[in-house]
């Protein structure tokens, strides 16, 4: 449709009998028309870009890497704000920011509860620490490993070595490797000291229900999961982490699932307004799950990064921590109402802004007379700490100071200003309990950490702090209460009769795929059940598919979760975002590649080892050694007695198993079958990690020979380099000596 006053042109002129044929040099702009074609503003910012220099490009800086400039290492409202307040005695305070200005030292630890920590630890020891004594690099002694005194078992190490270092540097390459690889395994856990104290200091048994509230990026969170799993591979307890960012959530999958473990999921729900997930009690009734132990993690403004984080520098006010104290106040109220009676709460943040830690607990403790600090004095006894604030002053942004609230008298103040952010009554509640860390202290970062314990029954949550409406009215969310009278495993049998009455929740970001559980008689159970020859008690209901087809014997994976998780997800899945939970067991394959549609994982080969029939094999030293050769080897290569067992076996995957001997751990591999050979099917970081258990020299990854590729130009590059330094200075030498120059650059040198 023409719209003639917008066109502003005659209907009758455009009618088809008025308008001329165009003539053949007609073009687009001689039709008389307006329109004109949209300009590609990205190919001309290119064009403008290629013919001129970047106006507000930096100057590149010799010996910086990219482009940019270093950051001052100074802010001068920091030091101002801090020296007033006096958190650092008079006479440290050069030393306090000295250690401010200096880079953090790399520190991991090994991961724990594996089975085999003390011995790779000693490995670390032995094969790469030790070649570190008495070596230079570029004529600088090489610094040494250090125990960090005051975790436990003498597991987590640090090194005044920077990252370009670690990784440019021949002489270390190895131990790089040997870094790379088992924290691609899941071994060993790259994290930074300070943040290693909360998860000790929750103290997570195997049959605590944890929560990590902020959990992203996951360090925190595999600490709970090694305690969790401290007395066993099946613990009676579980680990919810969550994060309100989406995005984040995936970092945190990635580094959680090298752990393996089945009671572990992760959910992506605002903190501030965690949902009361659902769960079945002793009496069959339905009601909202407390937790044993809760992490908050809070977000901070991070002034205790400053020796990581350099952008914090040049950022740095006064004004973020107190526009981020409320939201960390409601984070905390919401965990002490989501706290079982006796259950811990730690509060920590990498910040050393009082506002942000003691107040924020302060105006908590005030608000939950039903909670108490506990004392940390004999917690980490090694640990250099000073004790928490007990008095403070507030700072507006223009710089006013005040002492109590009944002093903001501003309006503008008052917008910003709340009055629990202030420390009145703080005698009350023992705030000297709480932790403070300083980087000067033991050259870590900086930190606060405190824990908070509930010491009555636990009382009724008020409904707007214990959101459990999903839609748009409570009928919503509400439970027939026929249905809550019905018991557990009745309802596990009939969960679409539960769930179908509720509403889905409204997510914010990715729609993740529901979760499947496999009935014990579904399809896929029965060639799972006559290649592998599982028990009976093997847990066929707990398994689940993220995807629904038509042929339920083509389901992609198949993965396993613990009796618990199983239950909160049947129970919850339409009013919680849940990400990622439990271990994957089975992986779809062809018929041309194994005679079961589903092969067997390695992250799996332990947990089914327990229930697993005729396709479990026990080897000797020899055999293990041969199968974890680079290529595949013949059956016929193996120990008699092996050999007569699997040579008639057709293509598919079974599991060896090498028993403990000399302080070595149990081994399992998985391992495909042909009709003449056999090769363990497991990755290069993981094949790597059993030879290096066994004694054996490790294999040359992927990664690592594109390493040494990327060393090799270096050393070309740096001795070009070099060459040319000396070609320049022979030049200038022959300049000297006879008056006129030389052109060197054309002789056959």
């Amino acid at each position: 449709y023409f719209i003639q006053s917008n066109l502003r042109v005659n209907m009758a002129d455009i009618a088809p009998e008025n308008v001329a044929p165009p003539s053949e040099n007609t073009t687009f702009e001689n039709t008389g028309s307006k329109r004109k074609s949209k300009k590609n503003k990205w190919k001309s910012r290119k064009e403008h870009l290629d013919s001129k220099a970047r106006p507000n490009k930096k100057k590149k800086v010799e010996g910086v890497r990219g482009d940019w400039e270093p950051i001052p290492k100074e802010n001068e409202h920091f030091e101002s704000y801090y020296k007033a307040l006096g958190i650092i005695p008079e006479e440290e305070w050069d030393t306090f920011m000295a250690h401010m200005k200096v880079d953090l030292p790399a520190t991991f630890r090994v991961v724990d509860s594996r089975g085999d920590s003390v011995f790779l630890n000693n490995i670390m020891i032995n094969q790469h620490f030790s070649k570190l004594e008495g070596l230079t690099i570029d004529g600088q002694p090489c610094p040494q490993p250090e125990r960090i005194p005051w975790y436990p078992n003498g597991l987590a190490w640090q090194v005044d070595m920077s990252r370009p270092m670690l990784r440019t540097s021949e002489e270390l390459f190895a131990l790089h490797q040997f870094l790379v690889s088992e924290v691609e395994r899941g071994s060993i856990a790259r994290q930074e000291a300070v943040s290693m104290i909360p998860p000790l200091v929750l103290d997570v048994k195997s049959h605590h229900t944890v929560l990590d509230m902020c959990a992203a990026p996951g360090s925190k969170t595999l600490q709970l999961l090694e305690a969790l799993h401290a007395d066993g591979p099946h613990p009676s307890g579980l680990v919810i982490a969550n994060d309100g960012d989406n995005k984040r959530c995936y970092m945190l999958v990635t580094q959680t699932k090298r752990f393996n473990s089945l009671a572990f999921m992760i959910t992506n729900e605002d903190a501030t307004r965690f949902p009361n997930v659902k769960v079945f009690n002793e009496t069959g009734r339905l009601v909202s799950m407390k937790y044993d132990r809760i992490l908050c993690d809070v977000p901070c403004t991070g002034d205790g990064t400053l020796r990581k984080n350099y952008a914090i520098w040049k950022k740095w006010e006064q004004a973020k921590a107190v526009g981020i104290h409320k939201l960390q106040r409601r984070i905390l109220l919401r965990a002490m109402d989501m706290l079982a009676e006796g259950g811990r709460i730690v509060y920590s943040t990498c910040s050393l802004n009082p506002i942000e830690n003691e107040a924020t607990v302060l105006s908590a403790l005030r608000d939950r007379p039903d909670f108490e600090l506990m004392p940390t004095k004999d917690l980490l006894p090694e640990l250099k700490r000073r004790p928490g604030l007990t008095s403070w002053k507030v700072m507006h942004n223009d710089k006013t100071w005040y002492n109590s609230f009944a002093d903001v008298t501003d309006p503008k103040h008052l917008k910003s200003i709340a009055p629990t952010m202030f420390c009145d009554r703080a005698e009350e509640h023992n705030l000297q309990y709480c932790m403070r860390v300083y980087p000067h202290q033991q050259n870590t970062g900086g930190f606060f950490i405190c824990v908070i314990q509930r010491k009555a029954p636990v009382a009724p949550v008020a409904e707007s702090l214990a959101p459990e409406v999903v839609g748009n009215s409570e009928a919503d969310n509400a439970v027939p209460e026929v249905e809550n009278e019905v018991k557990s495993s009745t309802v596990h049998n009939n969960t679409n009769v539960l769930v179908d009455n509720m509403r889905w929740k409204t997510y914010h970001g990715y729609r993740e795929d529901p979760y499947f559980f496999q009935k014990s008689d579904s399809d896929c159970f029965e060639v799972i059940r006559k290649w592998y020859k599982f028990s009976d008690s093997f847990p066929y209901e707990n398994i689940f598919a993220r995807s629904k087809t038509e042929d339920n014997l083509k389901q992609r994976n198949l993965s396993i979760a613990c009796s618990r998780i199983r239950d909160i997800i049947q129970h919850n899945e339409r009013k919680i975002k849940i990400i990622n939970c439990g271990l994957r067991l089975f992986s779809y394959c062809k018929e041309s590649f194994s005679s079961c549609p589903y092969r067997l994982l390695q992250e799996g080969a332990h947990f089914t080892s327990n229930f697993i029939g005729d396709k479990l094999y026990q080897i000797s030293l020899d055999d293990m050694t041969k199968i974890l050769s680079p290529e595949g080897i013949q059956k016929s290569s193996l120990e008699p007695e092996l050999y007569a067992k699997i040579k008639d076996l057709p293509m598919g995957i079974v599991v060896f198993h090498l028993p403990s001997f000399d302080k070595v751990p149990d081994m399992y591999v998985c391992v495909y079958t042909t009709e003449n050979g056999a090769k363990a099917y497991i990755n290069e970081d993981e094949k790597n990690h059993f030879r290096m258990i066994l004694g054996l020299e490790p294999l040359l990854t992927k990664r690592e020979l594109k390493k040494l590729d990327a060393l090799e130009k270096y050393r070309q590059k740096k001795a070009t380099a070099t060459s040319a330094i000396e070609l320049e200075g022979q030049s200038e030498e022959v300049t000297e000596g006879n008056g006129s120059e030389v052109d060197i650059s054309k002789t056959e040198t």
